[in-house]
């Protein structure tokens, strides 16, 4: 019988997408606040947003959004709600935390769920 890791549950999401913003954000904070605004605060530009996208489409299994979804997305727990109502709504799956430690490791640290 192979092993396959359990995935997180719908509390585990705040965590995740608040730490794939803090691994991918320009501007390095030592802690990430919901209310911060990605572009303003923590100094988010186009190239970045894309990458912070399709790292969260990778783990979460999210479809793309179209460009007026994105441009709706102004702070970290505006990508924190997209995610938690795609989940909610079947769109969308909980990662394992194999596909989590592997996403962030690729970015040299830990799964925020250590």
């Amino acid at each position: 019988m192979t092993h396959t890791p359990a995935a997180i549950g719908t509390e585990a999401i705040a965590p995740v997408v608040v730490g794939m913003v803090q691994v991918v954000a320009p501007r390095k904070l030592d802690r990430i606040d919901l209310d911060h605004r990605l572009v303003g605060d923590l100094g988010f530009h186009s190239l970045v947003l894309a990458e912070l996208g399709y790292n969260l489409e990778d783990l979460f299994t999210l479809q793309a959004l179209n460009p007026e979804a994105a441009m709706k997305l102004e702070r970290v727990s505006d990508v924190i709600e997209l995610v938690s109502a795609e989940v909610v709504a079947g769109r969308a799956e909980l990662p394992d935390a194999e596909a989590l430690d592997g996403m962030f490791s690729r970015y040299g640290v830990d799964s925020p769920l250590v």
